[in-house]
């Protein structure tokens, strides 16, 4: 196995301008200062697959310095707002099935959670793990004591955890919301992705990272947004950033029943996607796949949360 050997930042300069990597609007001096307080290499790096290499040159397009600075801001900008939906469907997931679970006269509070152990035999360790090293430790005890009833068990699970518990209970119970659980699916990984700092703005350009194959409920829904063409649709629905997002807007709108709670996201979305996005449109106006994405993922957001 060959290493790769250690670059100074001064080194990481000269290998971008050795690939194409233009620093017509950040100097070299400010480039090593954004690496050196802001992010690093690797991480700026990432975005760069947004954009295509000329394979005879095997040197970047049309990729500036500074293209790479505005999409890893606003990778963070859209990581922390996919964190803050994820957080708010969690809660309300919550309270949609025990909301249900208290009208269910076959369900005393511990038959799903049996099910889901069965199901599961793994949870029970990891949920006594977390007696000794989280915020749950005395919740945790009561559980014990008290043989595992759902409405404490869903608060010491992690989200997919919890998922997987919804999904036993929706089975158990008719399946009315299958079409929603297999989106969560796809939210849980966005979810991940956002929680771990992955860079999710990188994958813009084909080949994806995993093959994507949306729901019947999902491409139903998708092809009622106006504006939007068939094979475009198809396209974008075959990446699995886009893919996942669309999921958690459509999830978003389902569980999620404060209007305020919505009213907030509503805006915090178009804050994001009509202006801090734009702030800095015309870095990317010769980039296609840059700009098809975001028109594709706004008329999603115009169609689903209007303003």
């Amino acid at each position: 196995m060959s290493k790769r050997p250690k670059l100074t930042l001064g080194e990481q300069i000269q290998w971008m301008k050795s690939k194409g990597i233009t620093f017509n609007i950040y100097s070299e001096a400010d480039a090593v200062e954004f690496l050196k307080n802001s992010t690093y290499f690797f991480k700026l790096k990432a975005f760069d697959k947004d954009y295509a290499i000329n394979p005879k040159t095997n040197m970047y397009k049309e990729l500036d310095f500074a293209y790479l600075v505005e999409l890893s801001t606003l990778d963070m900008h859209f990581r922390r707002m996919i964190l803050h939906a994820t957080l708010d469907i969690e809660h309300f997931l919550k309270v949609r099935l025990l909301s249900h679970l208290s009208e269910n006269s076959k369900e005393d509070g511990y038959v799903t959670v049996n099910a889901f152990f069965n199901v599961c035999p793994q949870i029970k360790d990891k949920i006594l793990s977390k007696s000794e090293n989280s915020m749950c430790k005395d919740l945790i005890m009561k559980i014990q004591r008290e043989n595992y009833p759902i409405w404490n068990v869903v608060e010491v699970l992690s989200f997919g955890d919890f998922i997987d518990l919804y999904n036993v209970y929706d089975q158990n119970n008719g399946g009315k919301d299958q079409q929603l659980t297999r989106c969560l699916f796809s939210v849980r990984c966005l979810r991940n992705a956002a929680a771990h700092n992955n860079c999710l703005l990188n994958s813009l350009r084909f080949p994806y990272t995993r093959q994507i194959r949306p729901s019947q409920y999902l491409s139903h829904n998708v092809s009622q947004v106006p504006g939007t063409k068939a094979k475009s649709r198809e396209k974008k629905m075959m990446n699995p950033v886009i893919h996942d997002f669309v999921a958690l807007l459509y999830v978003y709108r389902d569980v999620v029943t404060s209007k305020r709670t919505v009213c907030h996201f509503s805006q915090e979305l178009h804050d994001l996607f009509d202006q801090r996005m734009l702030k800095h449109r015309e870095y990317f106006q010769k980039n296609e796949c840059i700009v098809s994405a975001y028109e594709f993922v706004k008329k999603v957001i115009d169609a689903l949360y209007p303003i």
